[in-house]
């Protein structure tokens, strides 16, 4: 078979954007018709084509997207606000910098993206409840049978072997030995 020159082989793989990212202003910009502000830009300039590609719906619901640029490589991550409900102590935006300085490469560029509009609210199930349980109710059947428990009469109350007198204290049933030594 023979070798391919640089000329014949395959393109490099174009990633298309997942989502519609505009920028409006030049510290706004959209995703999907949700509004962001560029809230920290670091070394480098906002980019625009390499953020819609690598964006994904599962950062819809931070309050904060993070980009970091690593070896020409965007990775974005996601903190919610400090004051969520929603986020441990590592989610939160207070803990950028040890983000930063904890997973990013030495002096690499990044930015912050806050979020102005709420997240969109997810649609609930028709017919549940908060816990995921049915509504619906049958008072007819019941899904387990109550059975009786007959209750014990003191009169026949079994006796149980006892090992100690009740009037007399409690003695110990051992016995301490001298260790025997291996000098003879």
């Amino acid at each position: 078979m023979p070798k391919k020159t640089p000329d014949e082989q395959t393109p490099p793989r174009v990633e298309l954007p997942l989502v519609a990212v505009a920028q409006v202003a030049d510290d706004m910009i959209t995703i999907d018709q949700r509004r962001y502000q560029i809230a920290l830009l670091h070394k480098q300039p906002f980019d625009v084509s390499a953020f819609a590609v690598r964006y994904t719906d599962v950062l819809d619901k931070y309050d904060f997207v993070v980009g970091d640029w690593g070896y020409d490589q965007l990775r974005l991550k996601g903190f919610y606000a400090n004051d969520s409900r929603h986020a441990t102590k590592g989610q939160t935006i207070a803990t950028l910098m040890d983000y930063i300085n904890e997973y990013c490469n030495f002096g690499c560029a990044y930015f912050v993206l806050q979020r102005l509009d709420a997240p969109a609210p997810k649609p609930k199930h028709k017919g549940r409840n908060e816990r995921g349980r049915s509504r619906r109710r049958n008072n007819n059947k019941k899904p387990y049978q109550e059975r009786r428990q007959p209750v014990a009469d003191p009169a026949k109350k079994q006796h149980h072997a006892e090992t100690v007198a009740p009037n007399q204290p409690r003695k110990r049933h051992f016995t301490i030995r001298q260790r025997e030594s291996n000098e003879k």
